[in-house]
């Protein structure tokens, strides 16, 4: 049973996605996109998960990163 409600969410965001993709900017979807991360990250400290302060650190710079590369491009 959690088998099949995986695989039909998965199906269901994947739709979305799609969709998604044709009707927003590609600047707009790689800010979308680099916020995957940072929501695994919070889910994954809800469920008892913890990452080192230097893990923390490393992948802010990434998202922040990415965010100010797509901040300039648009600008």
């Amino acid at each position: 049973m959690i088998a099949l409600a995986l695989g039909l969410s998965t199906a269901l965001i994947q739709n979305v996605v799609a969709w998604a993709q044709k009707k927003i900017p590609p600047t707009r979807a790689t800010v979308i996109y680099t916020a995957e991360p940072v929501w695994a990250g919070i889910f994954g400290f809800l469920a008892g998960e913890y990452l080192p302060v230097s893990a923390l650190i490393g992948g802010g710079m990434i998202v922040g990163g990415i965010l100010i590369s797509n901040y300039k491009s648009e600008g």
